[in-house]
């Protein structure tokens, strides 16, 4: 039989493993839904710069793709305070965008940081003029970031908020040769 002081120790040895099994367990279950450790704050998305090749190289590592496609392609990436999360591969042709590739840290949350960089790429692409985005890929992502489907992929026609009409109007004739206008909103005051 142990004495008061024994049990007390063996007891308190225990419940420090469960508290600590127990923390892992929740931190396993945050980084599952995307809001780890660094998945608190907002993802910056921008355009991938050639010193960023290093850690794009990294990036692709973690994903099990061959290092060298950082060197040959061009990327998106997604960051939050100056970590990587994300890349995704694009290409550009005369008034069009095609998006590849996505890589995403595994730890950062993959939905959260997909979403982010389909719909900053829609962004990006409507700075450069962009008419339309071609992307191959997870539809679950492409669709919540505004990507409608058509033969063979997934296509997004950016708008740039420089260009959008301003009054009714103007607003209403926006949306003439618009194959679906969306008319929630747009005969009130």
């Amino acid at each position: 039989m142990l004495g008061g002081l024994e049990a007390y120790d063996l007891y308190r040895g225990r419940l420090e493993e469960l508290v600590r099994e127990a923390e892992a367990g929740r931190l396993a279950r945050e980084a599952r839904r995307g809001g780890g450790p660094s998945g608190g704050g907002p993802v910056r998305v921008r355009w991938g710069l050639e010193e960023d090749c290093e850690r794009v190289a990294g990036l692709l590592d973690l994903n099990g793709a061959p290092r060298w496609i950082a060197f040959e392609e061009r990327f998106i990436l997604a960051e939050e305070g100056g970590t990587l999360l994300g890349a995704l591969v694009y290409r550009t042709e005369p008034k069009r965008m095609r998006l590849g590739l996505l890589l995403v840290d595994p730890w950062a949350g993959e939905e959260r940081v997909a979403t982010a960089l389909y719909r900053g790429a829609t962004e990006l692409a409507a700075e450069l003029g962009v008419k339309e985005i071609r992307a191959r890929g997870g539809g679950r992502y492409l669709a919540r970031s505004g990507y409608r489907p058509y033969p063979g992929g997934w296509r997004c026609q950016p708008r740039a908020a420089s260009r959008a009409p301003e009054g009714r109007l103007r607003g209403l004739l926006a949306l003439w040769g618009v194959l679906a206008p969306p008319f929630f909103g747009a005969f009130r005051r």
